[in-house]
């Protein structure tokens, strides 16, 4: 009798907490999907885990619509990403690429990573990489982590995200590669409701 009680206690509590996850998770996407345009300024810390090496970047991010993205990179001022819609534009020194991602997995798979992210779209992106959701909340506002099912050769095996709690945008985002090459995103000086240059989402 002890023993079914303690099973029915814990089916109970997994399924509150589930219920807790859907809900904050719910409440991010919503509050995502009312701010079209977001402007904010980024610090990037790379890991590299060869030799043990952190490259620091910094520079502006421009998200609009759930299509488009844009990082202006301050330092290194050569680098520059560009999603919009369908293209995706890379700038790393002196080396630029564009990529269809109707036609490139991979880089559909990055695209869609990083659209996600920004737009609180976690439950989405989940699904769509086999991966577990856990969310918690701190001082420091809602968390939310993703952890690949199984182990690839190439993508995330963990993306740690931080929401606000108060407007439910995105602070922080940690993500994981399978070969331990680890990438943190810090946002700071968020705005919203402003008009953003199309310019901005142009490649050239």
């Amino acid at each position: 009798m002890k023993k079914f009680l303690f099973t029915i206690s814990m089916v109970l509590c997994a399924i509150l907490m589930n219920a807790q996850d859907n809900a904050m998770l719910q409440a991010i996407e919503e509050a995502n999907a009312s701010l079209p345009n977001i402007v904010a300024q980024f610090t990037q810390t790379k890991h590299l885990v060869a030799n043990n090496k952190q490259i620091v970047s910094n520079g502006d991010i421009y998200i609009a619509d759930n299509d488009k993205m844009a990082m202006y990179y301050n330092e290194p001022a050569t680098d520059l990403l560009i999603i919009n819609a369908e293209q995706f534009y890379m700038k790393q020194g002196k080396k630029d690429k564009v990529y269809n991602t109707a036609k490139n997995k991979p880089m559909a798979s990055l695209s869609n990573t990083l659209l996600s992210c920004v737009r609180g779209k976690v439950q989405a992106l989940a699904e769509a990489n086999n991966a577990n959701i856990t969310t918690n909340k701190t001082d420091m506002g809602y968390e939310v982590t993703l952890l690949s099912r199984e182990q690839k050769a190439k993508g995330y095996a963990k993306i740690a995200l931080i929401y606000d709690s108060k407007t439910k945008l995105l602070t922080s985002m940690q993500m994981d590669e399978f070969n331990g090459i680890s990438t943190t995103y810090e946002l700071s000086d968020i705005k919203t409701g402003i008009e953003i240059d199309s310019l901005r989402f142009k490649i050239k």
